[in-house]
């Protein structure tokens, strides 16, 4: 049933929450048995209660009798409550009876809406939790395609959706129809040919809700994509701030976003026509029905004043669940639309995953060897091209070459951030798709050019991979990183926070804070990416030395720019177009003449 009401994606979450569920729906159920007693109490208390008289009433109210034989056949009578008492006390007694449905009613319903947003929340937790999950477990390629503002937004606005409607929509399966229900049967015993004239206006009102409904989901969906597009660029000016401060590009992108504003006030407007015009639609066709009720029922069945007046009162509750049904239906169709847009990230599939019966690779102690290997991002346009090499435990390898050669590509493939299209890689003789992911990264330390620091402090971004290692070893891979000394001068010590991304250091400093997390995590293979590129002299010498004494206990694999940075390398290879153009000792290659003599020539020059 959930499954069909929901759909099979969230419904899982629901179910897990049974339980509240049925709690909630039960004390719903409650709840509403108590609605129809008012109805029972307008009659009585004006045709009766309301008399100036001292003599006796009675409290009746309409009920049924079968013909004897039959189940079929019957008719209304009236089933008598409370019989010889003064009209004052009649008053009094149906004062507290409606008193005490009431408070029983607020009382049921309180802790119905309870039970409701506890399983509603508990179940849009598990969802927000298994979409971290799968944020983290996608691969970077699939972040090529989506803007970050997007999927925040679809993590956000979409999940905010989805709670707010969840319990309103099962909630209001249960009570807007047995509400009805109850007040319909109380006026089918009261008139049940006065009942059938009103329900003239239901084939009118099925269509409403069916063309709202679908007006609504389109317009929800259009919603939901303009407020990403809006999230991405809060979060791209963020990020990007200095540079527009520094372009004086502040009215530009004022203006792109004031332009993407008034699409998503447009797209909002659309939605709320359909979503606020089916009440008055509903409205309008309800009411000018009942005015026949009032003529009909005076004129031809003769009803009292207080029969008239809990007959328009029972007509007028029985409209509100009908018409709250129609805004369920429109709540559905909205919550269908975020749904959609959540579990199509949530059912991605990794390209890169664990193969069936993967193995636990063993630490790295022999050699790292590419087999004719090619890459490409998309089909057709290959980044790397039958790249073939061997390199030692231990050894120091650096990669140089142009922009845009493949160099940063090609070691982003040996952790499997991206899997090869043909060839292989192997580690010890054992091919990295046939090994599991996090045996593979562990023994893997990355220093990237852009360092991305967490706004946490000093000590705990050194101490990222391996929480709960001890102080005395934090400070001596700090120390061996070169960063203790400037660590001992913040104001914290390592205590400090470094800010967002670690803006409150310098890039020397976050640099060698990023070394020191990569040798705390015991790596048999490290990778630097561009790790001096962009550092002073005195920055870079530091981040060199701290590389230098890692030579020979690691296998390291450098990107670099600088061929300063490379002098202590065993081996170069120089990449061209996505292939391998010259490799050896730094000595040769200068020999040769080539392009690594020219790349040096170029930077050297004097």
């Amino acid at each position: 049933m959930l499954d069909r009401i929901l759909g099979k994606n969230i419904a899982f979450y629901v179910r897990g929450h049974r339980g509240l569920v049925v709690c909630a729906i039960l004390l719903t159920t409650i709840s509403t048995l108590f609605v129809v007693v008012p109805a029972y109490l307008i009659g009585p208390f004006i045709d009766e209660g309301m008399k100036t008289s001292s003599d006796p009433v009675a409290w009746k109210i309409p009920w049924v009798a079968f013909e004897s034989g039959s189940s079929l056949s019957w008719h209304r009578t009236e089933l008598i409550l409370v019989d010889k008492i003064s009209p004052n006390r009649l008053l009094l007694l149906l004062t507290i009876i409606a008193f005490f449905s009431v408070l029983l009613k607020s009382i049921s319903i309180y802790f119905s809406q309870i039970a409701a947003a506890a399983f509603s929340n508990r179940a849009i937790r598990s969802v927000r939790i298994d979409l971290f999950d799968k944020f983290l477990a996608l691969p970077l390629g699939f972040y090529h395609k989506y803007k970050a503002g997007n999927l925040i937004s679809r993590s956000t606005a979409d999940l905010t959706v989805m709670q707010e409607r969840i319990a309103n929509i099962l909630i209001g399966l249960v009570e807007h129809p047995l509400t009805a229900l109850v007040f319909l049967i109380y006026l089918f015993i009261m008139n049940y040919r006065l009942t059938l004239l009103v329900f003239i206006a239901g084939p009118v009102i099925v269509v409403l809700i069916r063309l709202f409904g679908r007006k609504v989901k389109k317009h929800s969906t259009r919603v939901q994509d303009a407020i990403a597009d809006l999230t991405s660029l809060y979060q791209e000016t963020l990020i990007c701030l200095k540079v527009i401060q520094g372009f004086c590009m502040d009215r530009n992108e004022s203006k792109k976003f004031r332009g993407s504003a008034d699409r998503l006030y447009k797209k909002v407007m659309h939605w709320n026509r359909w979503n606020l015009g089916l009440g008055p639609m509903m409205d309008a066709t309800f009411f000018l029905v009942l005015p026949a009720v009032l003529i009909v029922g005076k004129t031809y069945f003769h009803h009292t004043l207080g029969e008239l007046l809990s007959m328009i009162y029972a007509f007028s509750r029985a409209y509100i669940p009908i018409k709250n049904l129609a805004r369920v239906n429109t709540d559905l169709r909205t919550l269908q639309g975020a749904t959609e847009r959540v579990f199509n990230i949530m059912q991605t599939v990794p390209d890169i995953k664990d193969r069936p019966g993967a193995a636990i690779l063993p630490r790295h102690q022999k050699s790292i060897e590419f087999k004719e290997v090619s890459f490409a991002y998309e089909p057709g346009v290959p980044v790397i091209q039958d790249i073939s090499f061997r390199i030692r435990a231990g050894d120091m390898v650096a990669f140089v070459g142009s922009t845009g050669a493949g160099k940063s590509t090609l070691l982003d493939l040996v952790a499997r951030f991206y899997d090869i299209t043909s060839g292989s890689i192997t580690i010890d003789g054992i091919d990295i798709r046939d090994v599991t992911l996090e045996s593979l990264r562990r023994q893997i330390g990355i220093v990237n050019q852009e360092v991305l620091l967490f706004h946490d402090t000093i000590a705990s971004n050194i101490n990222y991979s391996y929480q709960g290692k001890s102080m005395e070893q934090i400070v001596e891979v700090a120390k061996a990183a070169h960063a203790h000394d400037f660590i001992n001068e913040q104001p914290e010590g390592y205590g400090t926070i470094v800010g967002d991304r670690g803006t409150l250091l310098s890039g020397g400093q976050k640099q060698r804070i990023a070394i020191a997390r990569a040798i705390l995590a015991d790596p048999a293979i490290l990778i630097l990416d561009e790790a001096a590129s962009a550092l002073d002299a005195e920055s870079e010498k530091r981040i060199q030395e701290a590389i230098e004494a890692l030579k020979g206990r690691r296998t390291i694999l450098v990107v670099a720019h600088r061929l300063s940075t490379i002098r202590e390398a065993d081996r170069v290879y120089v990449l061209e177009g996505g292939r391998i153009v010259e490799s050896g000792g730094r000595e040769e290659l200068m020999a040769l003449n080539g392009r690594f003599r020219q790349l040096h020539d170029i930077q050297f020059r004097t």
